[in-house]
């Protein structure tokens, strides 16, 4: 409430600066007064304006959004089917989802989908509900439905299946960074008003040029974004016990530069607090 109260205040003294511009400069401004004062300085106030208004619109929010990012197949539907307990979302091998799933909870004791209006001018979420199973084929890169990337569907579950729904936090799986060179209209749509962002990368690899492209596209539109890395598949340096440790400490490593050095979004301390090694489909087996 705090925090609402302050930006209600920056946006009344941009509306009050606004006014200014409006009112009391004449057009030949500039040349009388000092260029800073010029007229066209008032198309500097509406992008403040917006920023100021989005900030506004997302503190208001009851809602926590996790975004998660990543390569093809590094396992991002995997790891929020293990978040949720249930495997939900489409996965498996090769490119699988096709666009953008956003995952809440509802009061009901049944899920359901919405899909993204497709009418012109229309972005508002379909009135009409279909069944959970119906993610399957909307979502899934195989399917006949060939849904644009930045096509948002909205997948509601239950509540009570779930302690992270019960406390509003809602969870965007995302195509692979990898799948369409478009990625400012995947930021413009699906990312600004994120709060957490989870780099999904895969520990049999290592982090790729594409998903650091991503995330430095991310931070030019986002000052310093809440960014957690997840490496994946763990489980494979079951296989290689004595080099295991190494291994960590090298991915380790190269996280937390890419997260200090590269994005310069945390320190050094918090950015080793901000690194983890799943294995989300052996969490789904037990």
């Amino acid at each position: 409430q705090e925090l609402q109260k302050i930006f209600a205040e920056i946006e009344g003294y941009v509306n009050d600066c606004r006014r200014f511009y409006d009112e009391k400069l004449p057009e030949d401004a500039s040349k009388r007064l000092s260029p800073a004062l010029a007229k066209q300085s008032e198309v500097e106030i509406e992008p403040v304006m917006e920023k100021v208004k989005h900030i506004q619109e997302i503190i208001s929010r009851n809602q926590m959004k996790c975004a998660f990012f990543g390569r093809t197949s590094n396992g991002k539907s995997t790891v929020i089917n293990a978040m949720l307990g249930s495997r939900i979302l489409p996965s498996g091998i090769g490119h699988t989802t096709s666009c953008f799933v956003q995952v809440e909870g509802t009061d009901q004791s049944q899920g359901f989908l919405q899909r993204e209006s497709t009418s012109e001018g229309d972005q508002s979420p379909s009135a009409e509900s279909q069944p959970i199973e119906s993610v399957s084929q909307l979502a899934h890169a195989l399917s006949s439905a060939k849904l644009a990337t930045d096509t948002l569907i909205s997948l509601f579950w239950p509540s009570s299946s779930c302690h992270l729904l019960r406390e509003d936090v809602v969870l965007l799986d995302s195509p692979g960074v990898n799948v369409d060179p478009d990625m400012d209209a995947w930021i413009d749509r699906h990312c600004l008003d994120a709060d957490v962002f989870i780099l999904v990368a895969n520990a049999e690899s290592t982090l790729m040029q594409a998903e650091k492209d991503f995330f430095y596209r991310v931070s030019s539109r986002i000052s310093k974004p809440n960014i957690f890395i997840l490496n994946n598949r763990w489980d494979a340096s079951a296989g290689e016990a004595e080099l295991a440790d190494q291994v960590k400490e090298q991915h380790l490593q190269r996280c937390v530069s890419f997260l200090t050095d590269e994005l310069k979004v945390c320190g050094q301390e918090e950015a080793m607090e901000r690194v983890f090694f799943v294995s989300a489909r052996e969490v789904l087996t037990i």
